[in-house]
């Protein structure tokens, strides 16, 4: 019998207290759902005014009346009541209604409270007479600095928020009468209520240790095993935005890693792969299926790097080791890791740095400070040594002096044009010189070459002829430099050219590029030559071009200027049958 009492009091006070919890609830959710769905509704429309606040400004500062069908020709998309307001309250557009069937709108309950000083925007809701509907308006004001050009309104019917009360309460209302009824059942399923939730939130829990961290405990239950399945919740949300951020994290430093031109071994103390970029894959030698399985003294490197991480780790200091392979040069830096710099783990990282490039540019830095040591040493030390015996023999007869004289002439000549050769690629190797470029006809160009030179070639018996296959081809450039680019082409051939011989200046058009040719069928340049043959101070006959006062800085200089005008020059020879040489410079219309 007390079983059957405390039955009938536990279904007593558990069916009023779900009376009385539904119906709390009820109006808690109602009055809750009309809330949120007000705020959405309101922060809906104060988006949309912003998106809109830039056009709505251009139509009031226009001061026209917009028929609805252009307001919505202006706004399309805007599914929202849109009614644009002047600073006195005249309405100029509206998406639903022409402007001058409104009323003033100048003491419209959320125009009033927008232009207050204090709100940003102001909201109402209330019936409206256009529409005859119930309606919720936000007002946003538009400004420019700190004076009120109009404002801008915009408004959604407030039916379909009644709708869902309705809809909520008549669901309630429907859950309550279910629940009088079931609860004469509710003392069997009692202990079902209990061990169901128990069962699921222990099933979840095993599935979530074993990985599964995106499964979530249902929270419905407002007792201590909805307490429970809460904590459970945010303990593997947590877990699941640990393994995240140290997914996200690994992915980027990869990333990193793979972009970097440099390569990048790290290796444990044992010399276990951490990780190998595809730089370093590259420069070793190595594919990624060779450190699979494989420590990194194992694998096929250079001896000399092996032995580099080999020291790093034993002796637990940095090093550097420079390791050529053919024509590439390959700088290694290893340095030593552990906990106390912060570090995980306790091994070595390994920096490869390809430095061909750079060791390329010092070795030629270094030849071409040799060379030109070397060229201005020689006019130097002439010059001085016929001073010297100048001053060391003052009973010197006229003649002698003046032949010495003559000769220290001649070396100061071609000293200066030393400099001045060095000078002109100086100017043109500057990154920081401001070109002053002018739209050149390279055709009266070749005119004018042609002409000064023609007397050179008559001096040296040598037939220049000039081929004009195409005219007026014009270029932007510096007419400067195009003049001086083809003067040391021709003068080249002249020098390299023997008597009877015969120069062609060719220019041409080939595609959007004017090509120049200089064709002489002098004594050639052979293979090994011509692929050096436009570095500086380098010469194919140098006794021949220093007695013509050649400075070996000729067609370095042609080079610099063809590329500075976005250009090429290449060369075509045969040793012993002449050569051609080739500048293509691309036309004014095809300069970007």
């Amino acid at each position: 019998m007390l079983q059957w009492r405390f039955l009938w009091q536990v279904w007593g006070l558990l069916g009023l207290t779900l009376i009385i919890s539904t119906v709390l609830i009820s109006i808690l959710v109602a009055d809750q759902v009309h809330r949120d769905t007000v705020d959405r509704v309101e922060q809906s429309l104060l988006d949309q005014a912003r998106a809109l606040e830039i056009t709505a400004a251009t139509i009031i500062d226009t001061n026209q009346i917009l028929e609805p069908g252009r307001l919505t020709e202006i706004l399309p998309g805007v599914t929202s009541r849109v009614t644009i307001i002047a600073d006195d309250g005249v309405v100029l557009g509206d998406n639903l209604r022409h402007p001058e069937e409104m009323d003033n709108h100048a003491s419209r309950e959320e125009v009033v409270a927008s232009s207050q000083g204090d709100m940003t925007y102001g909201t109402a809701s209330r019936f409206s007479d256009t529409l005859q509907l119930p309606m919720y308006y936000l007002a946003l004001p538009v400004k420019t600095g700190a004076a009120n050009q109009g404002y801008l309104r915009v408004a959604v019917p407030l039916e379909f928020v009644d709708d869902q009360i309705r809809s909520l309460r008549l669901r309630l209302i429907s859950g309550a009468a279910i629940i009088g009824v079931v609860v004469l059942f509710a003392g069997y399923f009692l202990a079902l209520r209990v061990t169901i939730p128990v069962t699921e939130i222990t099933n979840l829990s095993r599935n979530i240790a074993q990985g599964e961290y995106h499964l979530r405990v249902p929270e419905t239950r407002i007792d201590e095993l909805g307490a429970l399945a809460k904590a459970i919740n945010e303990l593997a949300f947590n877990v699941e935005q640990t393994i995240d951020e140290v997914t996200i994290s690994r992915n980027r430093l990869a990333a990193v890693l793979a972009g970097l031109t440099e390569g990048v071994v790290a290796v444990d103390a044992e010399q276990n792969f951490l990780h190998i970029n595809q730089s370093a894959l590259s420069m070793l030698g190595i594919s990624a299926a060779d450190t699979v399985g494989r420590k990194f003294d194992e694998t096929p490197v250079f001896k000399e790097v092996k032995f580099l991480v080999s020291s790093c780790i034993s002796e637990q200091t940095d090093g550097v080791v420079t390791v050529t392979d053919g024509a590439l040069i390959i700088e290694c830096s290893c340095r030593w890791m552990d906990e106390s710099g912060g570090a995980e783990v306790t091994g070595a990282i390994m920096v490869l740095e390809d430095i061909t490039k750079s060791s390329r540019l010092e070795e030629f830095r270094s030849d071409f400070v040799a060379n030109a040591s070397h060229e201005l040493k020689t006019p130097i030390s002439a010059i001085r040594g016929l001073v010297e015996t100048i001053i060391d023999d003052p009973n010197m007869s006229q003649d002698v002096f003046d032949r010495f004289m003559e000769r220290v002439r001649a070396q100061a000549l071609r000293l200066d044009v030393i400099v001045q050769d060095l000078l002109q690629l100086s100017r043109f190797d500057s990154t920081e010189r401001k070109k002053e470029l002018a739209s050149v006809s390279l055709t009266s160009v070749m005119r004018q070459v042609h002409q000064a030179k023609l007397m050179d070639a008559a001096d040296a018996k040598v037939d220049l002829t000039l081929d004009i296959q195409n005219d007026g081809l014009d270029v932007a450039g510096e007419i400067e430099a195009l003049n001086q680019m083809i003067t040391n082409l021709v003068d080249n051939a002249l020098k390299y050219t023997d008597e009877d011989g015969t120069v062609v200046m060719r220019i041409s058009q080939m595609g959007a590029m004017a090509k120049i040719d200089v064709i002489d069928n002098g004594i050639g340049i052979s293979r090994e030559d011509s692929e050096r043959i436009f570095e500086r101070f380098y010469r194919v006959d140098r006794a021949r071009s220093r007695a013509l006062g050649g400075t070996g800085l000729g067609l370095a200089i042609v080079k610099h200027i063809a590329q500075s005008h976005m250009g090429s020059v290449a060369v075509d020879s045969n040793l012993g049958k002449g050569s051609t040489f080739t500048v293509q410079i691309p036309m004014t219309d095809s300069v970007v």
